[in-house]
């Protein structure tokens, strides 16, 4: 018998068990639940580990001294949070909506600092914002910022265009002193002015939200798209890419010849790009290429030829029964072929994993991409077939070449939000699991006008329309708005999404088309309870499995295979194991009562934030609503 086993033996197994498992371990055997009680922190913390709540890199660090805030974790609450959590993300638990009206109208971007609480935006006539989204109110805010200014937003630095092509980048003024600031490319006047007003009409002792002029970047040529992923910002021409790094404000690398051409043709007109510490990515029209850093040369390209003809339709599931007060339904997944399009479609954008392993890949024409360990189609290690799960969000393909609006990847690399005309979705990172559908955005007109989404690991943060239309003026308004996450979900992480094609990409002056940007986005439990708390009465809705078709399974190494998924059983195996309900906060119920509008809840802490633009259509209004699950 295990149970039988030296103690540290028994607990170096108990290391590679899955949350569901030990839990099954706790109920069905006295000894194990013995072993596992009288061990908690120990065995969550592996628990916590084996399901990348946390890195073990940060776990090496805090031992190091370097981040001791690691030493504080209730590892079991930490786990019992994440499994309520991916509750909410599947539906089984409610759903927060509430509406940020300080945002200002015309909302066009949007970048959120979880850990923070803030949200920054910029909008259609100009300036930029840092809002609080808990109480609603303006922290800090500068006004010379251009009309329709893309902006980027990594590590306390956010960096936007101006009308010249140059890049402004402003750091949170807690994080440094003005004689840090490089030498090279130094803010200007302007900036250093607009600093000053902001600082005198934004007075405050703790400066929360606040930013200072870090440096203005002069870019060697006009550039079409860019992206900040700290420290690099890659900015892209028609045939070369520029990297610098912020930190220093200095031009670190230069990837000539993006278009050259290759037996596929050459990268067509380019819709988004990303980065990271090895490699570029670009989308264009007709090719995703990826090139190497430190020489940049083209390591692998991917053409919409190339993608199978085999894949996933995500359609309704009118046999769920999600939770009555979620904004998340649940859709059905049928394996479907689909003759090659004559219609030309072609790479929306295209997110890296925090990892740097996955790379998550959106396409006009609705098709979602999801590659796990894409390094190894470099090396021929594997092919496409063997390590891509394909989405296909426009089933009925009805004409719809540019179905798709926007992409968003989660920091935890366990989620990517979708938007397209048809709606928005939350999909896995990795198969097996559900796909859920936003219920109430549905409306194609508005779904079309989604200038930017954010995925936090709680939240979605995009722009939309007023809920009450008759109301709105011939001159309509932009609006935001933020959905909430789970009851217990306070653990942020972050994604992105893309508009069509004309709308994702990441313009950067202003004589072009204002266009897109994305920036970098877990699974329901089986039951809240976790051995070491007391089990309660849950209601069906917080059952797992109830759905009718789930996910496909696809071929995985692993070593890539990633975290185990933190639900693989359905409820009618739960049923049979008595107590085997999650455990929830006993004074759930004693939080602060929220406003019930239309059968959801409005109002609560830990808001997600969405925000739709109408540019596309005659300027409208539209606001922030906050939504968590």
């Amino acid at each position: 018998m295990l149970h039988e086993l030296p103690t540290e033996i028994a607990l170096y197994i108990a290391s590679y068990l899955p949350l569901q498992s030990l839990r099954n371990l706790s109920l069905v055997s006295r000894a194990w639940h013995g072993l596992i009680t009288d061990n908690l922190q120990a065995v969550y913390r592996k628990a916590a580990i084996l399901h990348r709540f946390v890195l073990h890199a940060d776990l090496q660090a805090d031992s190091s001294g370097q981040k001791p805030d690691t030493k504080k974790i209730d590892w079991l609450q930490l786990c019992q949070r994440r499994l309520q959590i991916e509750r909410g993300w599947r539906g089984k638990a409610p759903s927060i909506a509430r509406e940020l009206t300080s945002t200002g109208k015309f909302v066009h971007r949007i970048k959120v600092d979880q850990k923070e609480k803030f949200v920054m935006t910029t909008r259609h006539h100009g300036g930029l914002s840092v809002i609080d989204y808990d109480t609603d109110r303006v922290l800090w805010a500068i006004t010379h910022v251009v009309d329709y200014a893309h902006c980027e937003y990594d590590r306390g630095h956010i960096i936007f265009n101006r009308h010249d092509d140059s890049k402004e980048v402003w750091r949170y003024a807690r994080d440094f002193q003005d004689s840090e600031i490089p030498e090279g490319f130094k803010p200007d006047e302007a900036m250093i002015s607009a600093s000053q007003e902001a600082a005198q009409r934004y007075a405050s002792p703790t400066l929360r939200g606040h930013f200072r002029p870090w440096a203005l970047l002069h870019m060697p040529e006009p550039t079409r798209a860019f992206r900040f992923s700290y420290p690099t910002l890659l900015s892209a021409g028609a045939n070369y890419a520029y990297l610098w790094d912020v930190s220093t404000s200095s031009l670190v690398e230069t990837i000539n010849n993006i278009q050259t051409p290759n037996q596929d043709g050459t990268l067509g007109t380019l819709c988004y790009v990303e980065v990271n510490d090895q490699y570029a990515f670009f989308c264009g029209s007709n090719q995703l290429r990826i090139f190497a850093r430190g020489g940049g040369a083209l390591v692998y390209h991917l053409c919409m030829k190339d993608l199978q003809r085999v894949n996933w339709d995500v359609l309704p599931d009118n046999n769920d029964d999600p939770s009555p007060s979620s904004l998340f339904q649940p859709q059905r997944l049928h394996e479907a072929y689909h003759v090659s399009s004559s219609s030309p479609s072609n790479f929306v954008a295209a997110h890296v994993s925090t990892s740097g392993k996955d790379i998550a890949i959106l396409t006009a024409s609705g098709i979602f991409i999801w590659i796990r360990g894409f390094e190894r189609l470099f090396h021929r290690e594997a092919t496409l077939g063997d390590i891509a799960t394909f989405l296909n969000f426009n089933a009925s393909r009805n004409g719809f070449r540019d179905v798709s609006i926007y992409l968003a990847l989660g920091e935890s690399n366990e989620k990517a939000a979708i938007a397209t005309r048809k709606g928005l979705f939350i999909a896995p990172a990795r198969p097996g699991l559900s796909v859920c559908r936003m219920a109430r955005y549905d409306n194609s007109r508005h779904l079309a006008s989604i200038s930017c989404l954010q995925m936090t690991d709680t939240g979605l943060f995009f722009n939309w329309y007023p809920s009450s239309e008759q109301n709105r003026p011939s001159q309509p308004a932009r609006r935001m708005m933020m959905i909430p996450p789970p009851p217990h979900g306070h653990l942020p992480a972050p994604i992105q999404i893309v508009p069509s094609p004309q709308a994702q990409a990441q313009h950067a002056n202003q004589a072009q088309a204002p266009v897109q940007t994305m920036l970098p986005v877990g699974v329901e439990g089986q039951s809240d309870y976790l051995p070491g708390l007391e089990p309660i009465e849950s209601s069906d809705d917080d059952e797992v499995g109830e759905y009718g078709a789930p996910d496909p399974p696809s071929p995985t190494i692993a070593e890539d295979a990633g975290p185990p998924p933190l639900v693989e059983t359905h409820e009618d195996e739960e049923d049979e194991i008595d107590g085997g309900d999650l455990v929830e906060d006993e004074d759930l119920d004693e939080e602060a009562e929220d406003e019930i509008i239309d059968g959801f809840q409005f109002g609560g802490d830990g808001f997600m934030q969405v925000i739709v633009n109408d540019w596309f259509l005659p300027i409208s209004s539209s606001t922030v609503h906050c939504i968590h699950v």
